[in-house]
């Protein structure tokens, strides 16, 4: 009787076990399904090639209600897990609530910039070699900011960082103290873009330059108008500027990337309640890197550092194919803490305060302009 009872146990638990495994098999094909959707669905052209967008949601759309495959043919985020994953949702919540504004203007090159000159294949940072267990301190000419890696060389479905969040400050843009727009008698620019990115590629003919391959996020000039200028920022591989942001406002940004060739971006001002969404064709996402980056960007030229001042990152997080979550406060060797020097890499210019204890500590990070930023804007 007793032995009976054991395999009657046995026999339940097998039962029970099969049971949530084949819930979790279809939670997963559901999802798989509903990630199916998003491309697909992308189906209006934007004005420029292998970018494309949404079909407008219609009147009294709530996404908060919304079901999963809805969210998708309008290309609004995936809704986290409220039980597994309730910071993200919590975030989600905010971010869907505020999102009332459809832009569908034509996207433009960011003020100044010229072409990205990035080949693919292309090396993602110059290794850097040392003794410390912790974060990697690594500097570049071109980007501050926090990025996670791991080592895969080609996409993984369990491995690869499928998606980034993450809700930033727009900053206050100037050119910096004691120099001039004016260069050689052109008006230059002075810029900075804050993103959240997934992999990243360096041009070819440059040492200790990094750009995000698959980025949201904002960016902001100065100099090159009457007015400095702010603008939300989408990219894959070339960026470029979407809806107008103002200093002072809360912005979020999600990017998806669930294949090596599928690939979305949400940005919303939250302040304004203003968003939309893209897609990108045939990236070859490899998944090897998520950032958290202040960076500069190329006209014919690497351009110089706009002073912002501070700028905030907070609720960051990024998330593995297999589900798990990672946050720019990893003390892990394989973390990269970046900060940005002047163009010959003697003095830093954009720093990047990472904590790594406690909620904020995880999740928030802090820029601050320093150095030749201040007087001079570090042109060569």
């Amino acid at each position: 009787m007793q032995t009976q009872g054991k395999f009657a146990k046995l026999a339940v638990l097998v039962i029970v076990g099969s049971l949530l495994l084949s819930i979790a098999t279809l939670a997963t094909a559901e999802s798989d399904s509903v990630r199916a959707i998003y491309v697909p669905r992308a189906n209006v052209a934007t004005n420029i090639p292998g970018i494309h967008t949404y079909a407008e949601p219609p009147k009294g759309f709530k996404p908060l209600t919304a079901t999963d495959e809805e969210l998708a043919t309008y290309g609004f985020p995936p809704r986290p897990d409220k039980q597994a994953e309730p910071d993200h949702y919590a975030l989600w919540q905010r971010a869907m609530k505020a999102a009332k504004i459809r832009w569908n203007g034509e996207l433009r090159p960011l003020p100044g910039s010229g072409h990205r000159m990035i080949p693919s294949g292309s090396p993602r940072l110059p290794e850097v070699v040392q003794s410390q267990t912790g974060p990697k301190l690594i500097t570049t000419i071109n980007a501050s900011g926090v990025m996670l890696t791991n080592k895969q060389t080609k996409w993984s479905n369990t491995n690869s960082f499928t998606a980034i969040y993450a809700e930033m400050s727009v900053p206050v843009a100037q050119v910096p103290f004691g120099a001039s727009n004016i260069v050689n008698g052109e008006v230059t620019c002075f810029v900075e873009v804050s993103s959240a990115g997934i992999d990243a590629r360096s041009p070819a003919d440059t040492t200790g330059v990094v750009f995000p391959l698959l980025l949201g996020g904002v960016g902001a000039s100065a100099g090159c108008e009457t007015e400095a200028t702010y603008y939300a920022v989408v990219g894959g591989p070339d960026f470029s500027g979407a809806f107008q942001v103002n200093p002072g406002d809360v912005f979020y940004t999600e990017v998806q990337a669930p294949g090596p060739n599928i690939s979305t971006v949400y940005v919303e001002d939250i302040t304004t309640q203003t968003y939309n969404s893209y897609t990108f064709d045939n990236l070859g996402v490899v998944g090897n890197a998520a950032n958290w980056l202040v960076f500069r960007y190329y006209s014919d030229e690497l351009l110089p550092l706009a002073n912002t001042i501070n700028i905030f990152f907070d609720y960051t997080f990024a998330e593995t194919g297999n589900g798990k979550n990672f946050y720019p406060g990893s003390q892990a060797s394989s973390t990269e803490i970046l900060g940005m020097t002047d163009d010959g890499g003697d003095q830093g210019i954009e720093v990047v305060n990472q904590g790594s204890g406690g909620f904020e500590g995880q999740h928030a990070l802090e820029f601050f302009t320093s150095g030749c930023a201040y007087s001079g804007g570090c042109t060569p």
